[in-house]
């Protein structure tokens, strides 16, 4: 059997068929549910039946005793009390009516003289409520059962009082009933299997019941629901309830005679609720089973049916959008026909046709989407790096290692014009050849004299630019930097030679890549200058051009870490003009600028590469010597002090000098183990050397150790 291809759409059919029939098997379910009411109904009624006519039979025995007591009642023998007479008489009474359990006389004192039983002893019954309502109404009494004192079961005692003309009585004549007409009744009604007649009184005390394997006569149950309806209804009625022994029942009751001639006693006749529902839970059962088979015959035939006609030409459809979904664009659904599902293949081949040519053409497009989005990628990180950059020769760097990356198949190169706007000199490039050298003149690049990009599609018949190689490429394109109207240099991006013989020329992408590239250069650099144009202001003094007091603490500290880290000496000099104050007086401020800037010349010239100058302030100055113990730092500090001396600085028409300075010299770790020491440790040397005298160098003294420490 073929496996399902369309799941939903074969249950949906399903579900349709199930739907349809639902309708049948809720019309089936509604019949089935009042067929079991009617069931219900009738059982309740045929109960109640049964229960009248239980009390219609039972009305018939105590009328039938009323008539025999009476005739009873006139026999002379009962009349002259004549006990073995009409003992006789009524034990062959009772042998032609077994019904009656005893029948007997009493003399109005109570005491029993005659009897169809002869009782165990001499009985007397005048405390008995039967005998003493039959002396008060004087006529036909019914007392209600009791328990027969020799047997213990429930009787029924009837009585009827004899009189004479003048209306004593002189004798009750009483004949008493048991139950076993329960027994009669039932095989003459042809009671349904399981039916149970009980007898009871209003507070509960079952009197009889037929038949009682339970033995329950004689037992009290007042909370029985049958009971409770009975003190509810007091009259005749129906119920459903548990039977005494928990069976689920359908009750009818009825009173069992007058209530006027007795206490009320009830007969109640429960049929099996199973019993009364059987027929209609066996059509029911019948009619689900005819249901399900039609059921499952529609299920059946609309499963062959939809597969034959729906399923396969739908199925044939969805294996082509699967295909198709899975990326085989070739994918086509082969179904034909005018109806619905042939228009839907049709339509959906015409998709599928439109979409392959549409996904060819978005491939392109995504190659050249993602290209330009990695392009501008690379941009961004250009811009953030150029951001991060402290000098032009990072920002080199960063184009050294990027444009490549922006132009992979092609040769190129960055090019930035001098200071002096004379040169242009390369500094970055890739690929084979970009440029003919690394330095030339300005007016060797197109670019460069108009202002604007410069573009040759084929070097054979364009205007070329001097700086090309030779051979020149196939084609090349040459694009200014400049930012904020100034040129800062030129970006050169040539063809490279293909091995595949394809085009070798610059496409229109490459063009506008060049373009953003060219501008994100000048841009970049011009910030990288701007930015080292603040950074040198921020950390040299305008008037010396040396290192300020800032950039000396900063450094400072760093160079007695590295010296601390290295386990090397360094050394700190502090120098101090002798007198500038009184040339400042004497000759203006101008000249005092005049002397300080040729004592910055002469300081610069005579510390290496790594030493530091700085003005510290006014007309002191800190030199921060690397690597230098303390001799080597008094030997240069006698070296400055003596070229000092030699200076002449020319002011106006004057030659000011001669010059001298005092210096302090202060060395780590022996007069300080951080920067501030070792500058306060200076700063005292100078002083010290002011003190005796000026122009002279003065080396600082250890710090004396604190008292306490080893």
């Amino acid at each position: 059997m073929r496996s399902f291809t369309l799941p939903s759409l074969r249950y949906s059919l399903l579900l349709l068929v199930l739907l349809a029939v639902l309708p049948a098997l809720a019309l089936i379910l509604s019949t089935a549910r009042e067929q079991r009411r009617q069931a219900t109904v009738g059982a309740e009624e045929n109960a109640l039946r049964l229960a009248r006519l239980a009390a219609t039979d039972h009305e018939r025995l105590i009328e039938g005793a009323r008539s025999l007591l009476i005739g009873l009642a006139q026999l002379s023998d009962v009349q002259m009390h004549n006990s073995t007479a009409c003992s006789a008489l009524f034990a062959e009474v009772r042998q032609r009516f077994p019904l009656y359990t005893n029948i007997g006389a009493i003399r109005p004192d109570g005491h029993v003289f005659c009897a169809a039983r002869a009782p165990h002893s001499v009985e007397n019954v005048a405390d008995q409520p039967f005998f003493q309502r039959a002396l008060a109404v004087r006529e036909f009494t019914v007392s209600g059962y009791r328990p027969d004192r020799a047997t213990g079961k429930p009787v029924l005692t009837l009585s009827y009082p004899a009189t004479d003309r003048g209306g004593n009585t002189w004798a009750v004549v009483f004949a008493e009933l048991d139950l076993g007409w329960m027994a009669q009744l039932a095989e003459k009604a042809q009671l349904p299997p399981g039916t149970v007649i009980n007898v009871t009184d209003t507070q509960g005390l079952v009197l009889a019941r037929y038949p009682d394997p339970g033995d329950w006569a004689g037992k009290s149950v007042p909370q029985w629901p049958v009971v409770q309806e009975i003190r509810r209804a007091s009259g005749a009625g129906t119920l459903e309830a548990p039977g005494l022994e928990g069976q689920p029942r359908l009750f009818g009751f009825t009173p069992l005679f007058d209530p006027k001639l007795s206490e009320p006693v009830y007969v109640s006749v429960g049929i099996p609720r199973d019993g009364a529902l059987a027929d209609a839970d066996r059509l029911l059962i019948r009619n689900l089973l005819w249901g399900g088979l039609v059921m499952l015959l529609m299920v059946v035939a609309a499963a062959l049916v939809s597969d034959l006609l729906i399923l396969r030409r739908v199925d044939a459809v969805v294996r082509a959008a699967r295909r198709l979904t899975a990326g085989d664009l070739s994918a086509r659904a082969a179904v034909r026909g005018a109806d619905e599902i042939g228009v839907m293949a049709r339509i959906f081949n015409v998709m599928a046709e439109r979409l392959q040519a549409r996904v060819r053409d978005e491939e392109t497009i995504k190659e050249g989407l993602a290209e330009r989005v990695n392009e501008l990628d690379m941009l961004n990180r250009m811009g953030e790096l150029f951001q991060a950059c402290l000098s032009l020769e990072d920002a080199y760097g960063v184009i050294g290692r990027l444009a490549p990356r922006l132009f992979p198949t092609e040769a190129g190169a960055v090019l930035a014009l001098s200071q002096g706007r004379n040169l242009i000199e390369v500094v970055a490039k890739w690929g084979t050849r970009p440029v003919n050298s690394a330095v030339f003149s300005p007016d060797e690049c197109w670019a460069l004299r108009n202002g604007r990009l410069h573009v040759v599609e084929d070097t054979g018949a364009g205007v070329l630019c001097d700086h090309l190689p030779s051979p020149p490429p196939s084609a090349y394109l040459c694009a200014p930097l400049a930012a904020q109207g100034k040129s800062l240099g030129v970006l050169h991006v040539s063809s490279e030679p293909r091995s595949d013989q394809g085009p070798a020329g610059l496409s229109q992408a490459k063009q506008r890549l060049a373009e953003a590239v060219a501008a994100q250069l000048g841009l970049g650099l011009a910030n990288v200058q701007l930015r080292e144009i603040l950074r040198s202001e921020s950390i040299h003094d305008p008037l010396t051009g040396l290192f300020n007091r800032r950039y000396m603490t900063e450094t400072l500290e760093r160079e007695v870490h590295r010296a601390r880290r290295a386990g090397r000496p360094m050394a700190v000099l502090m120098v101090d003009v002798d007198g500038f104050k009184q040339q400042n007086d004497a000759f203006g401020h101008d000249a005092g600028d005049a002397v300080l800037r040729e004592l910055a010349t002469l300081l610069q010239g005579n510390l290496r590469k790594e030493d530091i100058a700085c003005r510290y302030g006014g007309e002191e100055f800190v030199l921060v010597l690397a690597e230098a113990a303390l001799e080597s730092a008094a030997r240069r500090a006698e070296q400055i002090r003596e070229a000092v001396k030699g200076i002449c600085v020319p002011h106006k028409d004057l030659l000011l000098g001669p010059v001298t300075v005092s210096i302090g010299v202060a060395a780590f770790p022996d007069h300080g183990s951080d920067g501030g020491t070792l500058l306060k440790s200076a700063d005292t040397a100078l002083y010290q050397a002011k003190r005796e005298g000026r122009d002279r160098v003065s080396v600082a003294t250890p710090p004396e150790p604190s008292p306490g420490s080893p």
